[in-house]
């Protein structure tokens, strides 16, 4: 029996209908954590007041601007310096960070107070780039007129049985200059691996909406891309094949660092949405309150920011016996060590009692503090003037994980709530989502099935999930007539879901 040939029990839906539980698809999320003045200034150090200024003038909570400050750092030290706890491990700087909030809770002017001086290093960049081109181009004019001239002699030589002389160095003017840059906003996977493969040392790609770019991964490109960006999470060497090239690009290290922001509801519709594949636990997520409107009455010291980054930039990688860049590697002291291994036994602890998202997000949260630890010391350094540390201290490793661990994990917990609860419940949010979208009145097994959702193909998926939705009020299975064979189980919509989207 079709849904349009199947009759629907009369009913009144301000008698019958229960109010639905709409909770199943957008679950209560618990408070916003906050760290207490001491811990903060403990973790960051010599930036705490930088932060805590910039966060007063632009009206945003410091959880934005930390984070922001950790991510664009990130990608300037880029492969200059990678981090090994131990043989056998190691770990990029690379910091993906999310800020989650409403329009109007701050998240661009926060990425502002961190991106304006990373436009500047662009802007100079860029500069110096086009200097360098035109010194090129008038190299590269002359270098034509001397290969042109050396061919017409090298032409009359052979005619004369003469042997042409040698090509002069002269006549070539050399590769043309490549523009540095260091933050993107938008480009293609092989663009990309064109500007790493070009520049070596990393990138930074900052969105204003993240859900938005997530999406359209799976929209445009079949989930293609996917790959590629799981890939630049942990810098490993890297080929993108070219439409129009029989070569690829080989990229040496695929370190691209990710900053941007999304409201609340847009991650929820995500999260639904997506499969997880590990990409979504990668970010560093902060989803605080709003920050209180007021005047401020502190400064904002871009020039600080702007003098730091360009100390990042300064540093240099390592170089192989081949003569070829390669990062320098941090190590942990061994106190540090001692601290990364009691802080992995208590993510072990965490991950056992997690499920879905945040499960996935938790057993990363070990390598995430290393990253974390790396940033920080080398950010304690370029603030107060000294040397790049060459080593991670147990205090920086104290630091990252009471950061990532007690104050991050929490947060990442109220973005992700819907994604952390059983399958059933997760698989329920997905069918939910559906119907209320799409305004559907009726729904069966079969419905959701041609859809060919990952988690939701079979009827043994798909069951608990529609059980899940009855006990919540959104659907009640339709009486059909008996006849021969055995009928597709159809559901009819809570109407008093209708006004609700």
């Amino acid at each position: 029996m079709s849904l349009a040939s199947a009759e629907i029990r009369p009913f009144d839906p301000t008698q019958e209908w229960p109010a639905p539980d709409v909770t199943i698809i957008c679950p209560e999320r618990p408070p916003a954590p906050e760290m207490s003045e001491s811990d903060f200034d403990t973790v960051f150090g010599p930036w705490a007041s930088w932060i805590k200024d910039a966060a007063e003038v632009k009206s945003a909570p410091v959880d934005f601007v930390a984070l922001a400050l950790l991510s664009s750092a990130s990608a300037i030290v880029g492969n200059t310096r990678w981090t090994v706890p131990w043989d056998g491990w190691k770990e990029p700087p690379v910091i993906w960070g999310m800020l989650v909030g409403d329009p109007s809770s701050g998240k661009s002017p926060a990425l502002d107070a961190v991106l304006d001086p990373i436009r500047e290093i662009d802007n100079a960049l860029g500069a110096q780039y086009q200097t360098e081109r035109q010194e090129w181009s008038d190299k590269d004019e002359v270098a034509k007129l001397i290969l042109s001239k050396w061919k017409a002699d090298a032409k009359v030589a052979i005619q004369d049985g003469d042997t042409p002389r040698m090509k002069p160095a002269e006549a070539d003017a050399g590769a043309p200059p490549v523009r540095g840059r260091v933050r993107i906003t938008d480009a293609t996977t092989e663009k990309v691996g064109e500007l790493l493969r070009d520049g070596w040392r990393g990138l930074l790609l900052s969105r204003d909406e993240l859900s938005g770019w997530l999406g359209s991964m799976d929209r445009y490109s079949g989930g293609g891309d996917r790959p590629f960006w799981l890939e630049a999470f942990g810098g490993r060497s890297y080929s993108v094949d070219r439409k129009n090239s029989p070569e690829p690009i080989i990229v040496d290290h695929l370190s691209v660092s990710i900053l941007g922001g999304t409201q609340p509801d847009k991650l929820d519709s995500l999260l639904v949405r997506s499969d997880d594949d590990g990409l979504l636990a990668r970010f560093m997520v902060v989803f605080p309150e709003p920050a209180p409107m007021r005047r401020p009455a502190a400064t904002l010291d871009t020039a600080k920011v702007l003098a730091a980054m360009e100390r990042l930039r300064a540093l240099e990688p390592a170089v192989d016996d081949q003569g070829n860049k390669r990062p320098f590697f941090l190590h942990l002291q061994e106190p540090a060590q001692v601290a990364l291994h009691e802080f992995r036994l208590q993510c072990a602890a965490w991950e056992a009692e997690a499920s879905g998202l945040m499960k996935s997000h938790v057993g990363k949260l070990p390598g995430l503090s290393v990253r974390v630890a790396t940033v920080l010391a080398l950010m304690d350094s370029v603030a107060v003037g000294e040397e790049p540390v060459t080593s991670i201290s147990a205090a920086h490793m104290g630091r990252a994980c009471h950061y990532v661990g007690e104050h991050l994990r929490r947060h990442a917990y109220r973005a992700y709530g819907a994604a952390s609860q059983p399958q059933e419940l997760r698989a329920a949010s997905r069918v939910a989502e559906i119907i209320q979208r799409e305004g559907l009145r009726q729904v069966s097994t079969r419905d959701i099935q041609r859809r060919g959702l990952v988690g939701l193909q079979s009827a043994k998926e798909i069951g608990p999930a529609f059980a899940a939705l009855e006990s919540a009020a959104w659907i009640s299975a339709i009486q059909q007539p008996a006849g021969p064979g055995r009928p597709s189980k159809i559901y009819a919509v809570n109407p008093r879901l209708e006004g609700m989207k």
